[in-house]
């Protein structure tokens, strides 16, 4: 079965990303701690066995800056529409026309999602309609789909904690057969930063082989770990 595997990226630029962590680490270490986590997430992912593997970035004239943190195993298109919502559905519609019958879009740049729930999120959708993976605040870090339904993710707050519950209601509402991950967590704020570095210290005593290598060194260089 042809499958996709995708992430929405934004160019990490100052006072336009993480403006939760800005707050703590100043914004320009905030777009330094997003950079790195996205460049992790694409190396590790880079190889995952599936036909095509694509990151749709945002804004618009954006495409050089995020070529930049990935390798030539992704494909870069442009997100579509205004908000998390649309982006989603552009990311799924062109899954559709290049025939994919199974497609997953990490939302997430927690560098420590592990491989292994993508992977069963795939696995799912062999009999599920929709996976969803949930955080721990109520959101969502990854959504898969087997069929084409684009309304599932129009017309929520993306912001709010609860999308998740809301992505749940709809596909009840639908008729759909619901997947799920287990819960992960986001670095979004104070605490997600510290429950970041608390893991990476953890992956670091064990000597785990999958362990985010730049976001642990820029961590350490930031005196965060």
């Amino acid at each position: 079965m042809s499958a996709l595997f995708g992430m929405l990226v934004t160019r990490p630029e100052p006072g336009k990303v993480k403006p939760g962590l800005a707050e703590v680490v100043g914004a320009p270490a905030a777009a330094r701690l997003y950079r790195s986590c996205i460049m992790d997430l694409c190396e590790r992912f880079a190889y995952l066995s599936v036909p095509t593997r694509v990151l749709a970035y945002a804004p618009s004239g954006s495409r050089k800056a995020v070529s930049l943190l990935a390798s030539r195993h992704w494909r870069l298109m442009r997100q579509e529409g205004r908000g998390r919502g649309q982006a989603l559905v552009g990311l799924f519609e062109y899954a559709w026309r290049l025939r994919c019958q199974r497609a997953v879009v990490l939302l997430t740049d927690c560098p420590t999602v592990p491989g292994t729930f993508v992977i069963d999120a795939f696995d799912r959708l062999l009999i599920d309609d929709v996976v969803l993976g949930p955080t721990t605040d109520g959101g969502v870090y990854l959504v898969g789909l087997s069929l084409e339904r684009p309304e599932l993710f129009l017309g929520l707050d993306w912001d709010s904690g609860g999308v998740f519950d809301a992505l749940v209601e709809r596909a009840d509402a639908f008729g759909l057969i619901l997947g799920l991950e287990p819960h992960w967590y986001e670095v979004e704020d104070r605490a997600g930063l510290d429950r970041l570095a608390g893991h990476l210290r953890a992956l670091a005593v064990v000597g785990d082989e999958h362990i985010p290598r730049r976001t642990q060194t820029l961590l350490q260089r930031l005196r965060l770990v």
